[in-house]
C-alpha cells in the first residue's frame, strides 16, 4: 500500500483543529477537496475514520484518532528523512561546524585559516538536548559540547576549557584590581550576548542581584559597549577576535580576570564515529591552538 502523505496531513489536521471548514482554511484548500481526500484516505485504509452520524458535524472515530496519532509520527519520520539525505548531500561538499556556546565557534572563525579542510561555521545556537539530533541527521558534522559524549554512534575529544574576564570602566574602582570574584560584582549590570549557552546559568547563579542587558546581535551590543560604561565579559576564547578588540579600542576599560571557582566550562569537540579519520585531524589542531 502506497500511502499518500498530503491526505494524511489533512488527517492530522482534522485531528487538530475538529472541523472539516477549518482543516480546509489552515491547509488553504476547498472544505469539498478536504472531505474527498478523507473519503479516499478510508478507502485506501479499509477502515472507517469518521463518524458521519450526525449531519455537517463529523467526528473522528477511536480508529480514526489512531490513525492521526500514527500519521503525525510518519510524516515527522519523513520530514526527518528528507532533512537527513539533504544534509548528507551538502556534507559531501562543507563540514558544518555548530556549537552549544559563541565561544569555541568564534574562536574557530578566528584560526579559521590554520584548520584544514573546508569548514562552514553556524553561528545559530545549539542546546545540549539537540546535538545527537543535530549530529545523526548531518545538520552538522561536528559539534562544541560543554560535555563528552559517548555513545556507540557518537565520540568526544577533549579540546580545552573557556573561562571568562571582565571588560570594566577605568573609573570603577574594581577596574584596578588585579582580579575579581563573582561576588565582587554583585548588584551590578551587564551586557552581554543574547546566545551564550551554559555561561548564561552559570553567572545569573553566581553573581547575585545582577541585571544582565541581554542583546541579541553582536555588532549592536560591540557598538553599545564602546559607547557606554557598561562592563561586559569576553573569554580567552574570544579575547584576540576583532569583535572584542574594537570594545576596548577607544582605551576607556580595563580588563580585569574573574578568578572564581565557577569560572570554567571544559569544551569538546563532539561528531559520528564514522567521521573519526576526517575529524580527528582537524581537533587536534584546534586543540593545539586553543589559548590558555
Amino acid at each position: 500500500m502506497v500511502l499518500n502523505l498530503e491526505l494524511l496531513a489533512e488527517l492530522v489536521a482534522f485531528q487538530q483543529y475538529g472541523t472539516l471548514s477549518a482543516t480546509a482554511e489552515h491547509l488553504m484548500i476547498t472544505q469539498p477537496s478536504v472531505t474527498r481526500g478523507m473519503r479516499r484516505l478510508e478507502a485506501d485504509l479499509g477502515v472507517t475514520l469518521f463518524d458521519r452520524r450526525v449531519s455537517n458535524h463529523i467526528t473522528l472515530t477511536d480508529t480514526g484518532a489512531l490513525a492521526a496519532t500514527e500519521a503525525q509520527k510518519l510524516l515527522a519520520a519523513s520530514d526527518r528523512f528528507a532533512e537527513t539525505v539533504h544534509n548528507y548531500d551538502n556534507a559531501q561538499h562543507e563540514m558544518t561546524v555548530a556549537s552549544v556556546a559563541p565561544g569555541p565557534i568564534r574562536f574557530v572563525d578566528e584560526i579559521h585559516s590554520q584548520l584544514p579542510g573546508q569548514l562552514t561555521l553556524s553561528h545559530t545556537s545549539m542546546t545540549a538536548d539537540q546535538v545527537i539530533p543535530a549530529l545523526q541527521t548531518f545538520k552538522a558534522r561536528l559539534v562544541f559540547t560543554n560535555t563528552e559524549i559517548m555513545t556507540d554512534e557518537i565520540e568526544s575529544l577533549y579540546l580545552g576549557t573557556e573561562s571568562i574576564g571582565l571588560g570594566i570602566d577605568k573609573f570603577n574602582p574594581l577596574a584596578q584590581r588585579q582580579a575579581v570574584t563573582f561576588n565582587d560584582l554583585t548588584g551590578m549590570s551587564f551586557l552581554v550576548v543574547q546566545d551564550i549557552g551554559p555561561w548564561k546559568k552559570i553567572v545569573e547563579d553566581n553573581i547575585p542581584d545582577a541585571a544582565f542587558l541581554y542583546q541579541a546581535d553582536l555588532g549592536a551590543m560591540s557598538q553599545i559597549s564602546r559607547y557606554s560604561n557598561f562592563p561586559f565579559f569576553f573569554s580567552n576564547l574570544t579575547q584576540a577576535t576583532s569583535a572584542t578588540a574594537a570594545r576596548f579600542d577607544n582605551d576607556t576599560r580595563n580588563r580585569v580576570p574573574i578568578e572564581d571557582l565557577h569560572n570554567q566550562l571544559e569544551f569538546y569537540g563532539t561528531y559520528l564515529k564514522r567521521d573519526r579519520q576526517t575529524i580527528r585531524p582537524l581537533l587536534q589542531k584546534i586543540s593545539q591552538l586553543w589559548p590558555a
